[in-house]
C-alpha cells in the first residue's frame, strides 16, 4: 500500500513537471481543448500559402481602418474586375444540361458540334 502511494506521488510529481506552467508561480495554464475554437481551425492550407508559417503571419497582421491608412485599405478592397460605366458586360450563357449524362458524351458532343461549323464555313467558301 505505501508503494502504492509512493508511485502515484511520483507519477504527480512528473505530470507537474512536464506541465507549461511549472516553472510559473502564481500562474495555472489550462491544457484543455476547446471544442469551439477548433472548429474555426483549417485542416488543409489554403490556396496561394505553400506553408504553415506563412499562413498563419498573413493571420496576425491587422487588416481595418484602426490599423491601416485608408489609401492601404482601398487597395485591399479593389474589386478584381473593374469595368467603365456605360460598358455591356454580357450576361453568361446558361447551358441545360443532363446531370445523369456522362461528362464525357457531352464534352464529344461539343467537339462535333464545332467541326460542323467549320466543316460549314469551309464549304461556303
Amino acid at each position: 500500500m505505501l508503494e502504492d502511494q509512493e508511485n502515484a506521488k511520483k507519477k504527480k510529481e512528473e505530470a507537474l513537471r512536464k506541465r507549461r506552467d511549472a516553472n510559473l508561480k502564481h500562474i495555472i495554464i489550462s491544457e484543455k481543448l476547446d471544442k469551439k475554437a477548433e472548429k474555426l481551425h483549417t485542416k488543409t492550407l489554403p490556396f496561394p500559402y505553400t506553408s504553415k508559417e506563412v499562413f498563419e503571419q498573413s493571420i496576425q497582421m491587422p487588416i481595418g481602418p484602426e490599423f491601416k491608412p485608408v489609401t492601404a485599405i482601398g487597395a485591399l478592397n479593389l474589386p478584381e474586375v473593374v469595368k467603365k460605366a456605360s460598358v455591356l458586360i454580357k450576361p453568361i450563357k446558361f447551358e441545360d444540361v443532363n446531370p445523369h449524362e456522362r461528362a464525357e458524351e457531352h464534352n464529344s458532343g461539343q467537339k462535333q458540334k464545332k467541326k460542323s461549323k467549320s466543316s460549314a464555313k469551309n464549304m461556303k467558301k
